[in-house]
């Protein structure tokens, strides 16, 4: 490379209008996605809610039909007030106590003994089936959302 457009490189402008232009677009692109999949995701309603424990499910309840299932006895109770649902479950690490609203069609981590810290319990609730699973990882329990409706693959909306 020459001295001269060694010189003219230097002396250059680092963007040219063009190019902030184009950064600006890509910009935009990112915030519109961003917005599109993280801050308003396809919310439905929820139709159910099920307990897992080390990937075994353990509890449905189906808020359409206002029933529940328990699939283990031995590590589920149950106590019914009114449209509120207590559900203990009990591990060999211990226990953990989800709430299920079946009027409002939430279900939330209550109370456990996981840990000093019980993150599980300071987890957002399910309320819609855009909803995060709460779960409590030294207790291996997961609260998972139910609904959506079944593409033919299988795979859910």
């Amino acid at each position: 490379m020459s001295r001269e457009k060694l010189q003219q490189t230097k002396r250059a402008a680092w963007f040219k209008g063009w190019d902030i232009l184009i950064y600006a677009l890509i910009l935009l692109l990112l915030l519109a996605l961003f917005l599109f999949f993280v801050i308003f995701p396809e919310r439905e309603q929820l139709t159910g809610v099920e307990i897992f424990v080390k990937n075994e499910r353990v509890f449905f309840c189906e808020f359409e039909e206002g029933s529940y299932t328990i699939e283990d006895t031995s590590r589920v109770r149950v106590e019914e007030s009114g449209d509120l649902l207590q559900v203990t479950v009990t591990t060999e690490e211990g226990f953990n106590i989800i709430e299920i609203d079946t009027k409002a069609r939430r279900a939330e981590m209550t109370d456990a003994d996981c840990s000093w810290s019980r993150d599980c319990v300071h987890m957002p609730a399910i309320e819609n089936t855009a909803s995060a699973p709460v779960s409590c990882i030294p207790h291996g329990v997961v609260v998972m959302p139910v609904g959506g409706d079944p593409e033919p693959d299988g795979t859910l909306q």
